[in-house]
């Protein structure tokens, strides 16, 4: 028997506030609760791709909002050259699924799923977050209710970081330790390249001012090139504390190659900075500007229970264990949905199937299977309708 699978993506509401909606509780009590973590840097439109596609952005071509042009943070938008073809709805109906794929602030579109067959139905409420725990479990209820019996209802809560306490900034980090040379004004204007090593913007992005990539390189390639990553790291997480209470303000500094793989690797940061949780980039600082100072107040209350952002999945339905909690990887959703559909994972994905969420009896009866290429994915025909798609959505000009 094929199943049949309802994912319901709430937009803005906290991973957190699941547990207290009572459907939920129920639902997670008979089913499974995951708790998925985002590959870095986990920037909200780069936590999207991961969703639909379940791979990272050396595979998509995006690692942040933006990304330097001209030593000038340039927002990166549209659809990311990787991620056409490979979402998610592409992928079943690619296997010849029915599917509905909504997003919507128009919670009524709810409604018109008893009305509609599909194998898979994804529907991304956009602007949740002001919806109160009643109206979420009055709304999900609802939606349960139209559903057919054996259908397998998800819940996705995006990844959300919260509102950081500190905000910090690492151009005014480097310029203290003398790795960027922006005069005594610190002003973005007045930056003198010529005696720069290396500079940051985004969420956590650092770029060594590279000759011949750069406009006005300095840093040789080769072992010059390693030796700044090396001093750069070293000086990222033993050195920059904060005033206040000394303690670390950076978890972990990634190499590129560590934290990425794929085609398009050759455009990502050189280095990748993950913050503590209680810190997070200052809006200059996403900006490659200044604030005059590394570390400052965020007008934020310190959460005790601060932890590094994660989404979070429940469900419930026959193929499905019960009461299973785990901790995954957000590239996880689209193998381990493939999977409860019975269609093959491309091997291109960076997510693992989570089997564990399964029940011994899916599992037994359903083996994991692999598809080698995705050439066999799309047809020219088939392509060219997504391009349409997309376009008519307004992905594409």
């Amino acid at each position: 028997m094929k199943n049949s699978v309802c994912l319901l993506w709430l937009e803005g509401v906290r991973p957190e506030r699941l547990s207290a909606i009572p459907f939920l509780t129920e639902q997670i009590k008979n089913g499974v609760d995951l708790q998925l973590a985002p590959l870095p840097l986990g920037e909200k439109s780069v936590c999207y791709y991961q969703t639909l596609t379940g791979t990272g952005s050396g595979k998509l071509g995006r690692f942040d909002a933006v990304y330097p042009a001209g030593y000038k943070a340039q927002e990166d938008t549209g659809v990311p050259d990787g991620a056409y073809g490979r979402l998610l709805p592409d992928l079943l109906r690619s296997k010849k699924l029915e599917v509905t794929f909504f997003e919507t602030k128009n919670r009524e579109i709810l409604h018109t799923l008893a009305d509609q067959s599909f194998d898979c139905a994804i529907v991304r409420l956009l602007d949740m977050g002001g919806a109160g725990d009643d109206e979420l479990d009055a709304m999900l209820r609802r939606c349960a209710g139209q559903l057919a019996p054996q259908t397998h209802l998800l819940v996705l809560a995006d990844a959300w970081d919260r509102p950081a306490p500190k905000l910090v900034n690492i151009n005014d980090f480097l310029a203290d330790v003398g790795l960027l040379e922006a005069g005594a004004d610190r002003d973005q204007a007045h930056i003198v390249w010529s005696e720069t090593l290396a500079y940051g913007l985004g969420t956590g992005q650092v770029w060594i001012n590279l000759r011949g990539r750069e406009p006005q390189g300095i840093v040789g390639s080769g072992r010059e090139y390693q030796d700044v990553c090396d001093a750069l790291i070293n000086e990222l997480r033993t050195n920059w504390r904060d005033p206040e209470t000394n303690e670390l303000v950076v978890e972990q500094v990634l190499r590129r190659e560590e934290a990425y793989s794929g085609d398009y690797l050759f455009k990502a940061p050189d280095l990748v900075v993950v913050y503590r949780p209680g810190y997070a980039a200052s809006p200059k600082a996403v900006a490659l500007d200044f604030d005059g100072q590394s570390v400052r107040a965020g007008g934020q209350t310190l959460d005790a229970s601060s932890t590094a952002p994660f989404a979070r999945l429940t469900g419930s339905g026959p193929c499905l264990a019960r009461g299973f909690v785990a901790n995954g990887k957000l590239v996880d959703l689209v193998p381990s949905l493939l999977y409860l559909l019975d269609c093959p994972v491309p091997t291109y994905v960076d997510g693992n199937v989570i089997s564990s969420m399964f029940t011994p009896s899916y599992r037994e009866q359903t083996p994991i299977r692999q598809l080698d290429s995705d050439d066999d994915l799309l047809s020219d025909e088939e392509e060219g309708m997504i391009v349409d798609r997309l376009r008519d959505l307004g992905y594409l000009g």
